[in-house]
């Protein structure tokens, strides 16, 4: 069984390896985690040689400041998360993944367990790809959308991409790729329940 395809797009040309996807891009292609600094605050951050950053305009600052509740919080706040590469459309994007459902799936993807995903459409979410079992050197998650794209979302319907007794594993990039292969027979594309908040945080 594979999933039903979204409308493609005019020009398009997926870290433990068999039991957990967060574990496979690790182990498969060393040195391409990466790590992602969010910054929340009142204020642009200064130079290291301590020149003033440019003020935002007068007219929006205020705005700005309420809109967030600047005065509630510190003036500079940082967090690093794990961020992670996955394939979209023969290249690679950046993701973070914080959280999932159920709680079977945040312990797979280490990430927060929830509950209130449970409420998530799945049908309605772009899909991710992850393989399980045999898979070529390289393999990475496969994204079925990303940002500037008309369905993105950071959150994902899980579909699990295992290939068929008999044949070669290859690096599958693409959604369209994954699901052309199924229909010839090569490999099987499962939809989940598992629901996962991964954000696209970098695109080429």
């Amino acid at each position: 069984m594979f999933c039903s395809r979204r409308q493609s797009r005019a020009h398009r040309a997926d870290h433990r390896s068999v039991s957990t996807a967060t574990g496979y891009a690790v182990k498969a292609v060393p040195g391409l985690a990466v790590v992602v600094a969010v910054t929340l605050g009142a204020t642009a951050c200064g130079s290291s040689s301590g020149s003033a950053a440019s003020p935002a305009p007068a007219s929006s600052a205020p705005a700005a400041m309420s809109a967030l509740g600047a005065h509630s919080l510190p003036g500079q706040t940082s967090q690093t998360l794990p961020a992670f590469p996955a394939y979209y459309d023969a290249h690679k994007d950046v993701v973070v993944v914080s959280d999932a459902f159920p709680k079977s799936a945040a312990m797979t993807f280490h990430a927060n367990y929830a509950p209130s995903l449970s409420a998530v459409q799945s049908a309605s979410q772009p899909a991710w790809y992850i393989v399980r079992g045999r898979a070529a050197a390289g393999q990475l998650a496969v994204l079925g959308s990303e940002p500037g794209e008309s369905d993105y979302s950071p959150l994902w319907r899980t579909v699990i991409v295992r290939w068929n007794p008999g044949v070669s594993p290859r690096v599958l990039t693409s959604d369209n790729m994954i699901l052309s292969l199924a229909q010839k027979g090569e490999l099987t594309a499962a939809k989940t329940s598992l629901i996962v908040n991964a954000t696209v945080v970098s695109t080429p």
